[in-house]
């Protein structure tokens, strides 16, 4: 997939994938998906496809005690089934909270819905969980099904779907190409390092499979968020002189 993209995002499933591609430079903003995990490619894909409305309610949040990190407290969105394993002070109700965490992730959500509007071709990553498999049966068809209803929502852009997940018996990634919109990518990197240790992503490994992709310059899009960000400082400039 030697191609050039006026804007490619992560949609998870873990916060690895958005920042592998953001020190490869094919990221640039931050992103609703970047920093939650949880969820299927189906919840996600389906809330994208609704401009993320609705992404986060605060009567939908409670906390978490028992996380796979002893001691962390960790956020769960019912509704959603996203964690957001950073984004709240475990000290704090979530309350307290949620307005702060609210007002970034509608900057993140803005964010994500401006170069989509400033783009002509686009690619989407999506990495599956090695730890919570994602059905292998169904999820060809959800892939394709969503190429389909992104090109009825942005009839005039090109919209492409890299799918990527573990296969242990894969060294070498293969690709399967489920139509040309969309690719799977199958290979081994979720490793041990030694006998006696539990698996892990390699980073080192996952992000060969962005191989050979680039991000375009897209001076309107640069163009428009930098107006964005300025009109914002302006606007609470005035309101700190009151």
């Amino acid at each position: 997939m030697a191609e050039k993209y006026d804007l490619i995002f992560s949609l998870g499933t873990f916060p690895l994938v958005s920042l592998l591609l953001k020190d490869k430079g094919l990221q640039i903003f931050d992103f609703p998906f970047d920093n939650v995990i949880g969820a299927d490619f189906f919840t996600r894909m389906s809330m994208l496809l609704l401009d993320c409305n609705n992404f986060m309610e605060q009567k939908n949040i409670v906390a978490q005690e028992n996380t796979p990190v002893e001691g962390v407290t960790q956020f769960k969105d019912t509704k959603t089934g996203f964690i957001y394993p950073n984004d709240f002070n475990p000290k704090l109700p979530v309350e307290n909270n949620y307005p702060l965490v609210k007002a970034n992730y509608d900057k993140y959500i803005k964010n994500l819905r401006v170069c989509i509007g400033a783009a002509k071709k686009i690619l989407l990553v999506y990495v599956e969980n090695p730890q919570i498999k994602e059905d292998e049966a169904d999820n060809a068809s959800l892939i394709l099904e969503a190429c389909q209803k992104f090109r009825v929502k942005y009839p005039k852009k090109v919209i492409k779907i890299l799918y990527i997940r573990n296969n242990e018996d894969l060294e070498n990634i293969k690709v399967i190409e489920l139509e040309k919109n969309a690719e799977k990518m199958e290979f081994n990197f979720f490793r041990k390092f030694s006998d006696a240790s539990a698996p892990v992503v390699e980073a080192s490994i996952l992000e060969m499979a962005f191989t050979g992709i680039k991000l375009k310059t897209n001076w309107r899009m640069k163009k428009i968020l930098f107006y964005q960000k300025l009109l914002k400082s302006i606007i609470e400039f005035k309101r700190n002189l009151r």
